[in-house]
């Protein structure tokens, strides 16, 4: 089971008097243009245009264009059209509508294929914890610890002591070493162990000595442990960073009491776990409750090994010890609904269209632009579609468990026109590890634009170490700026009073423009790569016909962003929060 994911995020400012974060809110790619904190935020509420005569026209492009994108990939998927023969190796044997499916997406089969026995580790794990938690709370923790070794060893075999020397090195570094040195080594120690991981495959016992070769033959179900390493890593940061903030005085108690009286959650707590995500975050727990014990809990915590969503070491020990009120059987059960229909979501998409077939062969010989276009957008679609289905399962697994964990990907890929608030929705809960481990401390806004690239540079390494990422990354990176240039010059009260209605005219062929940009840096890192994306762009620009698709994309796409403005304004409307 290798369920490595991969996802960018990003952050912005702030930090009380000791030089910790003071929030989990603000994102790496900042809400420009936020009110400050402690002030009421002023917005006027617009009227709603979704009955207006330019609305309907929308509709209608909407009505003639969505139809299309699935009729177009719909064709290109039948047994009957010519290239089929070039892609069908790669399909599998199906279950609905009598169509073969096209598993062929590494990653998702990986998952895909190990439902039914992670579910039985998941029955098992929430029996047992539940038993413990009730009969004997104290040693939950305990618990928690002995299952994760004994299901590692499974999967990873004698690799699990690999896992725990690697740690135990973080470990002393932030403990004994202590201060802004520890934190610095801490760092050093996981960026050194991504890269020596990638070059030396996960290391061999038998290199270190003949007399431990006998450990390598015990490989378990996965032997490229490395590779959900990457996740450990940024526990081990978590916890050296957590530590050092409590041991330098914690979170502004003035401001900690304030948030107290306006938080209906933290005002009712009794207990760290019981707070809201944003004080469990912040608010330092005891200097014992930074031990070893707690420490490889944390790290090694099943739910959340394997795939994330990513959460903080003060926020994960808070909840280990009292469980947050939030957390309810029947929100619990309505979630493992959710996840169901959102599965069977993806079956229908992968037994009706073969997109990641027809992309790894690159059997899109004559295909027309809209063709080629559908290739690259149902990729994206398919992307999105495995990640939301892998973090939401394991994020269930915690919420069975009793442990909240941030949602990542708070919006549907195809509602998205900005990739500042992009980035900050996909993967959510790296977004907030960044914000407070990475962004904040270099500095946060002001240093923005001399930010971004290291940070992403970061993530993009941190995903994989390989130049397709790194390309990915900086592409990111230099997308972004443009936005915020934007934003900064043109997004003021004054600019829109002066332009009126066609204010919202030029941002629509703005989020066109950039919408557009996402897609090329998404195909290039997590699709088809560089020269995958430069041959789709230039059958789609200089095939036959390519000119009128372009016009064409542009009008359905720009019909697409006005909803998304106005449904963006309707959940101001509605006091909404995405």
């Amino acid at each position: 089971m290798s369920l490595k994911n991969r996802a960018g995020g990003a952050v912005s400012p702030a930090m009380d008097v000791n030089g910790s974060p003071t929030s989990a809110e603000i994102p790496l790619l900042p809400r420009t243009g936020r009110p400050s904190r402690g002030r009421t935020e002023k917005t006027e509420k617009s009227q709603p245009r979704w009955l207006t005569l330019e609305f309907l026209l929308y509709y209608v492009v909407i009505a003639v264009g969505l139809p299309a994108l699935f009729i177009c990939a719909w064709g290109f998927s039948s047994a009957n059209h010519i290239n089929y023969y070039q892609y069908s190796r790669k399909l599998g044997k199906g279950w609905l509508l009598g169509r073969r499916v096209d598993n062929s997406d590494a990653q998702y089969a990986s998952f895909r294929n190990n439902i039914p026995l992670l579910s039985y580790v998941l029955v098992g794990h929430i029996l047992l914890s539940n038993v413990v938690q009730r009969q004997i709370p104290s040693l939950r923790p305990l618990f928690s610890l002995i299952f994760s070794l004994i299901f590692l060893s499974v999967i990873h075999g004698s690799s699990v002591i690999k896992i725990l020397v690697l740690a135990a090195v973080n470990y002393a570094v932030a403990k004994y070493v202590g201060g802004r040195l520890g934190v610095a080594l801490s760092w050093i120690w996981s960026l050194g162990v991504l890269f020596a991981n990638n070059a030396y495959d996960g290391y061999k016992f038998a290199s270190l000595s003949q007399d431990l070769a006998w450990l390598d033959k015990y490989k378990g179900i996965n032997m490229r442990w490395w590779i959900t390493f990457n996740f450990t890593t940024l526990r081990m940061i978590s916890f050296a960073m957590d530590y050092y903030w409590q041991t330098n005085g914690g979170r502004d108690k003035s401001k900690y009491e304030t948030h107290r009286q306006t938080c209906s959650e933290c005002s009712s707590a009794t207990h760290p776990g019981e707070q809201c995500s944003k004080s469990r975050i912040e608010t330092p727990l005891s200097a014992s409750s930074y031990n070893l014990l707690n420490y490889y809990t944390y790290l090694l915590y099943v739910p959340l090994y394997l795939a994330g969503p990513i959460i903080t070491f003060n926020d994960f020990t808070a909840q280990l010890r009292h469980p947050p009120k939030s957390i309810t059987m029947k929100s619990t059960l309505l979630y493992a609904v959710r996840w169901i229909l959102v599965v069977l979501c993806m079956e229908w998409i992968l037994h009706t269209i073969y997109v990641v077939a027809i992309k790894d062969t690159k059997a899109w010989g004559g295909f027309t632009p809209f063709q080629m276009s559908m290739v690259g957008y149902f990729n994206l679609k398919l992307i999105w579609l495995k990640l939301l289905i892998i973090w939401r399962y394991f994020r269930l697994w915690a919420m069975a468990d009793r442990i909240e964990t941030t949602e990542n990907m708070t919006r549907c890929m195809s509602d998205n026109y900005s990739a500042i608030e992009f980035w900050r929705s996909w993967h959510r809960s790296f977004n907030r590890w960044l914000v407070r481990y990475v962004y904040i401390p270099l500095g946060g806004q002001r240093y923005y634009a001399l930010n971004i690239f290291p940070t992403f540079t970061f993530v993009a390494v941190w995903h994989d170490i390989s130049l397709k990422l790194l390309t990915w990354g900086w592409l990111v990176a230099i997308f972004i700026l443009p936005e915020l240039a934007l934003r900064k010059s043109f997004a003021t009260p004054q600019f829109r009073a002066k332009l009126g209605g066609w204010y919202r005219m030029l941002k629509g062929i703005a989020a066109v423009l950039n919408i557009w940009l996402m897609m090329i840096a998404n195909l290039v890192g997590f699709a088809v790569g560089v020269d995958g994306v430069r041959e789709m762009m230039r059958q789609i620009i200089f095939g036959e016909g390519g000119t009128v698709f372009l016009v064409c994309s542009f009008v359905a796409v720009f019909a697409a962003v006005q909803l998304m403005f106005e449904l963006r304004e309707e959940e101001k409307r509605r006091g909404w929060k995405k």
